[in-house]
């Protein structure tokens, strides 16, 4: 076989992908999202306001460190309500985290939306609150499941204890940017059909 049929049968198998996986992403049409469960991959970098526990008595903002964990959300209509579950990868950065998020998701578009949240964060020293927002992407796949991308943004006022060489500062604000990826799965109310012509 010549290498210009190869090629050409290698652009003829993509193009059927793609048009399978878009004849199978489709919406019903009039279909309005009730529930999905989404289950997130959260890489969050972050910094802390850091205050001496011993004299003297300064503070000073941390350098940049990052958190990475799993959130699972689950959502009625717009509303949504998320768990993540962080762990700091720098051992200097803090212990193990939780957050808990009542939001909301405003549709921009068919797959681009806008969720305001606000939760509390507990950690083994302490809680706090927490309020951000996230722009989702969605991907559709199938009839009933997506793909996604987000971005994020988050402050967060809890309690916490950071080691900067032998020094024991403890941490009250965190300002924090997140990004990650979710699979989505939904569940939608399909239109009632009309048989009284």
């Amino acid at each position: 076989m010549s290498l210009g049929y190869m090629k050409k049968k290698g652009m003829l198998i993509l193009i059927y992908g793609f048009c399978i996986i878009d004849l199978f992403s489709q919406i019903p049409n009039g279909a309005k999202e009730t529930i999905h469960l989404k289950i997130e991959q959260e890489n969050r970098l972050y910094i802390s306001k850091c205050q001496a526990t011993s004299f003297p008595y300064n503070s000073r903002w941390s350098n940049i460190l990052m958190s990475n964990g799993a959130l699972v959300e689950l959502a009625f209509k717009s509303i949504t309500l998320g768990a993540t579950f962080l762990t700091d990868s720098n051992k200097d950065g803090g212990t193990n985290k939780i957050d808990f998020d009542l939001g909301y998701e405003y549709s921009i578009t068919k797959s681009l939306k806008v969720q305001p949240f606000i939760g509390c964060e507990l950690n083994a020293n302490g809680s706090g609150m927490t309020t951000g927002a996230k722009l989702n992407k969605n991907f559709d796949l199938f009839e009933y499941i997506s793909l996604g991308l987000f971005l994020g943004c988050r402050y967060s006022r809890s309690n916490d204890f950071t080691y900067f060489g032998s020094n024991l500062f403890t941490n009250s604000d965190y300002i924090s940017a997140s990004i990650g990826a979710y699979c989505l799965i939904f569940d939608y109310k399909r239109p009632k059909i009309r048989t009284n012509w």
